[in-house]
């Protein structure tokens, strides 16, 4: 019983995240191969960026398993000097788990949004604003007028070079609501 305990902590932990991210990118990356070879005759296919994205995806996966297999290790090293210390704080602990949660919660919601409005609002309103408030999303305490101005511009920046990607690199037409 102990061990289906740890294993349902384990699945709902950062490692259960990681894991389902890892399988869900190794499919993406195999349906993104079915579209097509990723070059073909010296020329990208539309199978090119969700290749590219998935083995971007693959590799912050794993730098993120090789970073908590290194915390492990050190944790396991440092946690036996401890071992006598008793469990106070666990609100705190509560606190921390929640805590945890809003940054990825913030994210999907955030995201969910974005793809809602893109075609209503076309490409520059609903871009800026997703960038805006993912910067905002991730901001400790409440931010300064110079800090909003500054998180702004950045938004704008996000928002003119994706636009230079999509519409001058790629050649993909972006909705806007005045054309």
């Amino acid at each position: 019983m102990k061990s289906l305990s740890r294993l349902g902590t384990w699945l709902t932990g950062p490692t259960g995240v990681v894991v389902c991210l890892l399988a869900l990118t190794l499919i993406y990356l195999l349906e993104a191969f079915k579209i097509a070879p990723p070059i073909k005759n010296g020329a990208l296919t539309a199978s090119f960026f969700p290749v590219a994205l998935a083995v971007v995806m693959l590799l912050a996966l794993g730098g993120v398993i090789l970073a908590d297999r290194r915390e492990a290790a050190g944790g396991e090293a440092g946690g036996e000097a401890g071992a006598g210390e008793s469990d106070e704080g666990g609100d705190n602990r509560g606190d921390a788990k929640v805590a945890a949660w809003r940054g990825p919660v913030a994210v999907t919601l955030l995201t969910a949004v974005y793809i809602a409005l893109f075609a209503h609002l076309g490409y520059f309103i609903a871009t800026f604003l997703y960038a805006f408030s993912m910067t905002l999303a991730f901001a400790i305490g409440r931010p300064s007028p110079q800090a909003l101005a500054f998180k702004a511009l950045v938004a704008g920046v996000i928002t003119l070079l994706g636009y230079g990607l999509f519409e001058l690199v790629f050649q993909v037409r972006l909705p806007t609501p005045w054309i």
